[in-house]
């Protein structure tokens, strides 16, 4: 599987936004990750449909929407209606994961669960033939200011393992304090996809930055 790395938007300022994305564009980005979240859920609010619009058809860009939000259905149906790629939800955020799964799956869309500090990837057992994706938070959602947590290399290790042994097909993403120093021990863990917000957007060079992750890539593939 091919390693990507996926801007997060979330704290690009609005006077900056025609900038990044022409930056992302040049450094090769195929895919921008889009935050969406309630302070309900989570602390914060974050982005909405609207933008996803904007985005779907103003730019070239694969739409990867994280629901950070309690009632993730209806919201669902709202960004796949403006235009979503991918649509990943919390597994505690809804009772009926598989349905919703479905669902999203049925309107042609990739659907991902994604995991908080403190779930285990074992409650994905029934979940993990079916899925598209899971997303391991390296953070605590909605609460940057804690730092990347290195143990969740372990998880990421375990989804791997599993991926291996039963001849899945979902993709490892990570989201959350992935810089050059953090990216590494993921990608030796097995991840696929590396979520990079702050590191870029808030970069004085953000093209420069993302070679600076893609190399990290390069480098551990030649090993």
């Amino acid at each position: 599987m091919d390693k990507q790395i996926l801007p997060s938007i979330l704290d690009i300022t609005p006077d900056n936004l025609m900038g990044m994305l022409d930056t992302f564009k040049q450094a090769g980005i195929e895919t921008l990750h889009v935050d969406l979240m309630d302070s309900h859920y989570v602390p914060s609010l974050g982005l909405n449909d609207r933008l996803i619009k904007w985005l779907h058809t103003r730019t070239l860009f694969n739409l990867d929407i994280h629901l950070m939000v309690s009632n993730p259905e209806p919201v669902s149906k709202l960004v796949i209606a403006a235009g979503a790629n991918a649509v990943t939800f919390h597994i505690n955020s809804i009772a009926d994961s598989f349905n919703l799964v479905q669902l999203i799956q049925n309107k042609g869309v990739e659907a991902g669960i994604a995991l908080n500090p403190g779930d285990s990837p074992e409650q994905l057992i029934e979940l993990l033939p079916i899925l598209d994706r899971v997303l391991v938070m390296t953070i605590s959602p909605g609460r940057h200011f804690n730092g990347f947590l290195s143990e969740m290399r372990q998880k990421v290790r375990w989804l791997t393992k599993y991926r291996t042994d039963h001849d899945s097909h979902f993709l490892i993403e990570v989201d959350g304090g992935i810089t050059p120093e953090t990216i590494e021990a993921m990608i030796s863990a097995g991840a696929d996809q590396f979520v990079s917000g702050g590191y870029l957007v808030k970069a004085s060079n953000p093209k420069a930055n993302i070679e600076t992750l893609k190399e990290r890539i390069k480098a551990y593939d030649k090993d």
